[in-house]
């Protein structure tokens, strides 16, 4: 009947306009978006990351400065190399197709105990991370130490313990040899004298007979003694933990925003305003010991008998 030629003519014109936009002119399909051969996060300087898309004929340009990429941006033709921190951007385009939504990747460079920066993750595993990563709950978890000191002027880098005491602590008890000795090894300041902590338990011990028998007679120094067993530290991070210098704390204190941005990160220890133990002996009295204020950077002589809080430090080299 008519009708029914009427009727069948009007749904292949709705077919076919299906297909087409309120213009009538043909809807362009959409170009993939292009996929990176490696996800955001932290890299190894030099990875090489590629990338695809699967509409076939399709050209990919990318950016590497924060801009939006078009096809008046570089035009991809082989492996992006990553050696800094960087957002690549990208936009796959294709003649008579919609332009793809634009992919991106961010990378950050995993450092290495040469180029480590203040701030800087140590993982349980000796492996490290940048200060700018977000962590996930698993990396959290497993940070050993953060970086206060860059590797600089042959000095290795240096990085403190998440973990510091819940109390203050006597630098030696009363009835301890230290107490009334003056451990001339062991003299120093911010800028002078003994500088380096790593050795200064052997130091002690040799001016003080009683502190390798009895080593609780030295509770500061005993809590960095044993900082690595009582934070559940293994293979390389087992040892070489130590009381610090007042100089090494002083560096703590330069740097103690983004230490402290990191140590908040990983759940650790922030240095606010109170005093820390030094393992360095003032010059003028042999009953007493270096502290440092981490409210103002300030260097402090206090009897060894008395109570301050306690960090630990490690060289990592």
């Amino acid at each position: 009947s008519c009708s029914s030629e009427a009727d069948n003519n009007a749904a292949l014109i709705g077919i076919l306009n299906s297909s087409k936009g309120n213009s009538g002119t043909p809807v362009k399909e959409t170009v993939a978006t292009p996929v990176f051969s490696v996800e955001s996060g932290a890299v190894e300087s030099g990875t090489s990351v590629t990338i695809t898309c699967s509409t076939e004929g399709a050209k990919i340009y990318y950016t590497t400065d924060g801009t939006e990429p078009t096809a008046s941006s570089t035009e991809y033709t082989e492996a992006i190399i990553i050696t800094e921190a960087v957002t690549v951007k990208a936009i796959a385009v294709k003649s008579g197709m919609k332009d793809s939504a634009v992919a991106s990747a961010s990378y950050l460079i995993i450092p290495t105990k040469a180029t480590c920066v203040p701030g800087d993750f140590v993982l349980k595993d000796g492996t490290m991370l940048p200060k700018d990563i977000t962590l996930t709950y698993t990396q959290k978890s497993n940070v050993a130490a953060v970086i206060v000191r860059a590797a600089a002027d042959g000095k290795p880098a240096l990085g403190v313990g998440i973990v510091h005491s819940k109390s203050e602590l006597k630098w030696c008890s009363s009835y301890a040899k230290g107490d009334r000795t003056d451990i001339i090894a062991l003299r120093g300041d911010t800028t002078s004298g003994y500088m380096d902590g790593s050795d200064g338990w052997e130091k002690l011990k040799a001016a003080c007979s009683d502190a390798e028998s009895n080593p609780e007679k030295y509770p500061a120094w005993d809590y960095s003694l044993t900082y690595a067993k009582n934070n559940g530290l293994t293979g390389a991070l087992a040892t070489g933990w130590y009381l610090p210098t007042v100089a090494e704390l002083y560096t703590i204190y330069q740097n103690k925003t983004a230490v402290n941005a990191s140590l908040s990160k990983a759940g650790g220890s922030k240095f606010g305003t109170r005093w820390y133990w030094s393992c360095s002996q003032i010059p003028s009295n042999g009953r007493g010991a270096r502290e440092l204020n981490f409210g103002d950077g300030s260097m402090h002589g206090d009897y060894k008998y008395n109570y301050s809080y306690v960090c630990s430090v490690r060289a990592f080299n």
